[in-house]
C-alpha cells in the first residue's frame, strides 16, 4: 500500500484504482488521502464524482466511506488543498515545538490533537509563560532555515514521541526535521519547515502535572495575530496608553471597579428595610404576599424576598427577568408555576425557595392580577 500522504503529502491529484470493500466503502491504491489518526484530522475531498464522507484506519487498510458508491477501476481523486495545507502545517509545526522542548528543556510530549481552529501539544511538566516564548521563537528560526521535512522508513532506535514506547510494526516511518527533530508519525506533513511561515504559541493551561500548549501555524496563526492586534487596539484607544502599560491600567480599573460594586451593594443593602416596607401586599389563599419589582444588585433579589416573607409570609421580588420566591406559609413552587403560565422561563428550587428566569418582564399589577385570579 503506496502512503502518498507520507512520501509526496503535496500532491493533491491523483489517479487511483478503486477497490469496492462494502457498498460505498473502498480503499485506493496510492493512498492519497490521509486517514483520522496520530491526533490529526482526515483529509477531505472527492473519488471521482463521490464525496469523502470518511477516512479510517480499519484492519491496518485505509478505507473511505463516499456519499455515493462508484464502480471499481481507475478514477481521479482530488484533496480538499486549503484543508490539507492547514493540517500538514500544524503537524509540521508541533514537531518543531516538540523537538525543541525535548531536546532544550527536557519537555516530553505526551498528547497531540490538531484542530481546525486551534491545535494543541501537552508537555509532561510544568512549564512558564518565557519558557513557551523561548520556544515560539526558535521555532520562528526553524522556519527561516527552510529545513527539509524528510520521511524516512525502518529507521532504528526510534519510539512514538506521544506515549514515549517502542513501536510494534513491520514498517516504521519516520520524520526527520534537520537536527531539531526525529519521531514516529504517520501524519502528513509540508515538505519545509520554511512553508508553514508563522508558529504561533497563543496561551497555555496546566494539565494534571504538566502543560497543555495551544498553538496554530500558517494562515490561521496569522488571523489569530491579527485578531489580537485589533483588540490591542481597540483597548489602547479606550484607555489611552501604550501596550505594555495595559496590564497595569486594566488591573486598577478592575481593582477600582470592585470598590463600585462593594460600595454599591453595601448602599442597597441599607436600602432593603425600606423595600420590604414599600412591598405590594396581596391576600392569597388566606396568606399575604408581598410583591416588589425593582433593579437591584443579582445577589440581592433572594436576600430581598426572604426578607419580605420573613416579614409578611410571602415575598415574592423581579428584578428585570430574574425573580426569586420566599414562602413561610405557601408552595413557592406552585406560585412561580402561576407566574410561568403568563411570563414563561425556567426555574425551580423548593416549596420554601424558588429563582428563575422569565421570559419577559412582569410589573407589579400583572403579577397581582395572576395571583389575584386565584384568590
Amino acid at each position: 500500500m503506496e502512503r502518498l500522504y507520507w512520501t509526496e503529502p503535496e500532491i493533491f491529484e491523483a489517479e487511483v484504482e478503486v477497490k469496492s470493500v462494502d457498498g460505498n466503502r473502498v480503499t485506493i491504491e496510492p493512498v492519497l488521502f490521509h486517514p483520522d489518526e496520530g491526533g490529526q484530522p482526515a483529509d477531505k475531498g472527492n473519488i471521482g464524482e463521490a464525496e469523502v464522507l470518511k477516512v479510517e484506519i480499519r484492519n491496518g487498510e485505509v478505507l473511505h466511506t463516499l456519499d455515493k458508491c462508484i464502480s471499481e477501476g481507475k478514477h481521479p481523486a482530488r484533496l480538499d488543498k486549503p484543508h490539507r495545507i492547514h493540517t500538514a502545517s500544524q503537524h509540521t509545526a508541533q514537531h518543531i515545538i516538540s523537538g525543541i522542548a525535548e531536546s532544550q528543556f527536557k519537555l516530553n510530549t505526551v498528547g497531540v490533537h490538531i484542530g481546525m481552529e486551534r491545535c494543541t501539544v501537552d508537555f509532561d511538566k510544568a512549564v512558564d509563560w518565557k519558557t513557551l516564548q523561548v520556544i515560539e521563537q526558535q521555532a520562528m528560526e526553524v522556519v527561516g532555515q527552510n529545513l527539509t521535512v524528510e520521511t524516512v522508513f525502518n529507521d532504528a532506535d526510534v519510539r512514538v514521541r506521544s506515549d514515549l514506547k517502542e513501536i510494534e510494526s513491520e514498517v516504521i516511518r519516520v520524520v526527520k526535521i534537520g537536527e531539531i527533530d526525529k519521531s514516529a508519525c504517520c501524519g502528513a506533513h509540508l515538505k519545509s519547515t520554511g512553508r508553514i511561515g508563522i508558529i504561533r504559541i497563543f496561551d497555555s493551561e496546566k494539565k494534571k502535572s504538566g502543560t497543555r500548549v495551544y498553538f496554530l501555524a500558517g494562515r490561521k496563526a496569522l488571523e489569530f495575530s491579527q485578531l489580537e492586534t485589533s483588540v490591542m487596539q481597540e483597548l489602547r484607544k479606550s484607555v489611552r496608553c501604550a501596550t505594555a502599560d495595559l496590564p497595569e491600567i486594566i488591573q486598577k480599573n478592575i481593582e477600582q471597579s470592585r470598590k463600585l460594586n462593594k460600595e454599591v451593594n453595601r448602599l442597597w443593602t441599607n436600602q432593603l428595610p425600606e423595600l420590604v416596607k414599600t412591598a405590594d401586599i396581596i391576600e392569597y389563599e388566606s396568606s399575604e404576599i408581598g410583591i416588589q419589582v425593582v433593579e437591584v444588585p443579582a445577589r440581592l433579589t433572594t436576600k430581598l424576598a426572604a426578607m419580605i416573607a420573613e416579614e409578611i409570609g410571602a415575598g415574592i421580588v423581579v428584578n428585570v427577568k430574574n425573580i426569586s420566591i420566599y414562602s413561610e406559609t405557601l408552595d413557592a413552587n406552585e406560585l412561580f408555576e402561576k407566574i410561568q403560565v403568563v411570563a414563561g422561563g425556567r426555574g425551580g428550587g423548593s416549596a420554601k425557595a424558588v429563582n428563575g428566569v422569565l421570559e419577559k418582564v412582569l410589573a407589579v399589577e400583572e403579577i397581582k392580577a395572576v395571583l389575584g385570579d386565584m384568590s
